[in-house]
């Protein structure tokens, strides 16, 4: 990651450079420490699609942007080139555009980038002229075609540019901001010329930061390795040039450094030494270093310089088919991320990235697994801050429809997966987080056979980066699941076919038939907050009626009965959010940018505008986040019921729950697996109040009354093993304490002829509450609902 553009990014937001010399002089101050100087050129773009009967009708926009229509997207911008450029090397590198993207300078052609997941850097030096204005044109098309990467998969299409675009300015000797990882580690793995799937036309590349760190060896006493370098170099070069590595701990300490003498263009390694390092380790204590790489000139100033965080740490998988994460066991307990959000699709802004990552680490999860396409920088920054484990997806994506073709066995279609793995090792090889890359999801075998390509992309991928795992998910037996490091099964048992607790001899199957498989499990329901049954019944996934009850019954079944199934290396719920889906019926309508009617997945935990939280959240959170203290009553948003006798259930993690109901205690209940369950309440007809007190274990006991016709209050909070009170009104009332922090009691009390008395255990310090509201229907009495 580059602190330098997330500074310019977040500090700067939407900075316009229509007139770019004007704002020279203040971006310069930011990018001081270095001749390296980025500029962001988001704002104030001109923007027709190709299906407009005249220019004339285009429109103002600011990057990001998207629409959801395939028709091609035109961006326009006229910048004045400053003359203090002259001598230096300018690029343009735009962060993301679904899903072909071409780039015009004044007209002229200058590159073409085939794939709409990863950002990439184009050199521009030789299309522009100092004191003089330049027209950039981006035109970016979303159309299928068969051979850019992927071909099939049920995801929605956005068309735009989806991320930023910033110009980059370099002296001649400069870190490269256009290099390829591959290039640098495989040399002869270097894409042809106008090959579908790279970035063609000139001096151009990749999207990442030109400086790729890669531990060789790591113990707790040293860790060793090399900090690798693309480089830009004038055709005469300076003498005495060096380049340096320094280390740097979260304090801002340095820790080591390292030179080496630049000699020549390409790439320069730079080895390092550090002694006693502090390892990334997940959640736990995801520590990171500061690594700011810099060319120098003898005693001048840095010719160049990037900072990077990155952090130390191993990963692996065991004979007990656990994955380790510096040589220790831990089941991963992960969700799956698409990218896209309402209203914004996938334009997803930093704030928004912020408060996706919130979820995640609210629910307790401990990885994510990235589908659809990859994040933007600032998500995997924030993924290496948090200590969330990473799992990646490729573009190699399965068939969703039956009219989609996932695999096509031509040299274009395999080129291009070839080079948008390159493309996201190369971007995300420094960021810790990332773990596990993930070779296909998927795929069918409906196109001809897609496992020796398999192979040959995970080959390709071990061969650029040793040092990490290659996964897959899959839907199928055979040998495709054979060849990644670990495969992971995405289930449909109790959502497509049969009832949840057929996972159970799915898994014990599983065991027996294939017991040296490194199989972990993904799986996953949806659900319509606007749709809510008091039938518990199986929808139809192909319908557009999902009501939540069955996700929620679905989610408290696997996490009974697979969540914690031995033998498995991680779990990845589906999905964290709605998203957008491609077609066919999936749950509610719902608008997008454009105001057009699209179709959600609802298969997410949480709705598509993080509005709300699903029933099923609450039952992960309630496993997985022991540190926030809460209470969740389930199937709230079913007010209206038919029949006076219910079923509660609670989601919490606690150690008890109490239920009231009209004031008045229906008991106390210890959790299974964060579900506590009251059978039979009985409700009257009309709005009943429902509340949940939540505590960490019972208090002290004791007992207290009311006298005869006294209003019944809440009881007084006891204190060390004391009652507390209660009174009694009319022959029946009743009232509780919250017990205090020293185990005090609440009471409950009621009285036909004088004083009542109530007595009990209480819930010790009450931690958290809920109260929801359930109206029994007035025909509920008369004629229950069958």
């Amino acid at each position: 990651m580059k602190v330098f553009s997330i500074t310019i990014f977040r500090g700067f937001r939407a900075v316009g450079v229509t007139v770019l010399a004007t704002v020279l002089a203040v971006l310069g101050t930011v990018g001081s420490v270095s001749a390296r100087e980025t500029y962001n050129i988001g704002t104030a773009w001109t923007f027709f699609t190709a299906d407009a009967p005249s220019t004339d009708l285009s429109s103002m926009v600011n990057l990001p942007h998207i629409q959801t229509t395939s028709a091609t997207a035109n961006y326009l911008k006229t910048i004045d080139i400053p003359a203090e450029w002259s001598g230096r090397r300018v690029f343009l590198r735009v962060g993301g555009a679904s899903n072909v993207a071409d780039l015009f300078v004044d007209g002229l052609h200058t590159a073409t980038h085939r794939g709409g997941s990863a950002p990439f850097t184009v050199e521009i030096t030789d299309r522009i002229r100092p004191g003089f204005e330049a027209t950039l044109r981006i035109v970016v098309s979303a159309a299928p075609r068969l051979d850019v990467l992927p071909t099939a998969g049920g995801e929605r299409s956005y068309c735009g540019i989806y991320r930023g675009v910033e110009l980059i300015v370099c002296e001649p000797l400069s870190i490269s901001p256009a290099a390829d990882f591959g290039d640098v580690v495989l040399g002869d793995w270097g894409v042809s010329e106008g090959v579908s799937g790279s970035v063609s036309g000139g001096a151009s590349g990749g999207g990442g930061d030109g400086v790729w760190i890669t531990t060789d060896r790591l113990s707790g006493d040293r860790a060793e390795g090399s900090v690798r370098l693309a480089l830009l170099t004038p055709d005469a070069l300076p003498e005495g040039v060096f380049a340096r590595a320094r280390f740097s701990d979260a304090e801002g300490n340095v820790v080591t450094q390292s030179t080496m003498p630049v000699e020549g263009g390409g790439a320069l390694t730079i080895p390092f030494s550090l002694a006693s390092p502090r390892l990334w380790h997940g959640t736990r204590d995801p520590y990171l270093y500061d690594v700011e790489v810099a060319l120098t000139t003898g005693e001048g100033p840095a010719s160049d310089s990037i900072s990077v965080r990155t952090g130390f740490r191993t990963v692996g998988i065991d004979e007990g088919n656990n994955f380790t994460l510096n040589g220790e066991a831990m089941r991963l307990r992960g969700v799956i991320l698409h990218r896209d959000r309402m209203m914004v699709g996938t334009a997803i802004t930093p704030f928004q990235t912020e408060e996706d990552i919130a979820f995640v680490l609210e629910m307790g999860a401990n990885a994510v697994r990235v589908v659809g396409g990859r994040h933007s920088d600032y998500f995997y920054a924030l993924c290496d801050e948090a200590g969330l484990v990473v799992w990646n997806d490729g573009p190699f994506t399965g068939a969703a429809y039956p009219s989609d073709i996932d695999f096509v066995d031509t040299e274009a279609f395999r080129e291009n997966g070839r080079r948008q793995m390159r493309e996201m090792i190369s971007d995300l090889h420094n960021h810790p987080s990332v773990a596990i890359w993930g070779i296909f999801a998927n795929v069918s075998m409906r196109s001809g056979d897609p496992v020796p390509y398999v192979r040959e992309l995970d080959e390709l991928t071990h061969r650029l980066d040793p040092h990490r795992l290659t996964a897959a998910s899959s839907v199928r037996d055979g040998d495709i699941n054979f060849v990644t490091d670990m495969i992971s099964f995405d289930l449909s048992i109790g959502w497509e076919t049969g009832l949840p607790d057929g996972v159970v001899p799915w898994l014990e199957q599983l065991k027996k038939g294939w017991p040296d498989l490194r199989a972990g499990i993904s799986y996953s329901a949806g659900a319509s907050i606007f749709q809510q049954s008091d039938r518990l019944e199986r929808p139809s996934p192909a319908s557009s009626y999902h009501p939540e009850g069955w996700q929620t019954f679905f989610h408290e079944e696997y996490m009974r009965y697979a969540v914690d199934a031995p033998g498995l290396w991680g779990v990845f719920v589906g999905n964290m959010f709605d998203s957008g889906a491609a077609k066919g019926p999936s749950g509610a309508l719902t608008s997008v940018p454009t105001g057009e009617a699209g179709v959600i997945d609802d298969r997410g935990l949480v709705t598509f505008d993080r509005k709300d939280r699903k029933d099923a959240f609450w039952i992960y959170k309630a496993n997985w986040n022991d540190s926030e203290p809460f209470v969740h009553i389930a199937g709230s948003r079913l007010e209206t019921r038919y029949e006076h006798r219910q079923t509660v259930c609670v989601y919490s993690n606690l150690a008890e729950v109490e239920l009231f109901v009209g004031g008045r205690s229906v008991g106390r209940r210890s959790g299974e697996r964060g579900v506590f369950t009251w059978e039979n309440v009985s409700l009257r007809t009309g709005v009943n109040r429902i509340e949940a007190w939540g505590g960490a274990g019972s208090g002290g006991s004791g007992s207290g009354s009311g006298a005869l016709g006294s209003v019944g209050a809440s009881g007084v909070a006891g204190s060390s093993g004391t009652s507390g009170s209660s009174g009694a009104n009319s022959g029946s009332d009743s009232g509780r304490g919250a017990g205090s922090s020293s185990g005090g009691s609440g009471g409950s009390g009621s009285s036909s002829n004088g004083a009542g008395t109530a007595s009990g255990a209480g819930l010790g310090t009450v931690l958290a509450t809920d109260r929801a509201s359930i109206n029994i229907h007035p025909t509920a009495a008369a004629t229950p609902r069958q």
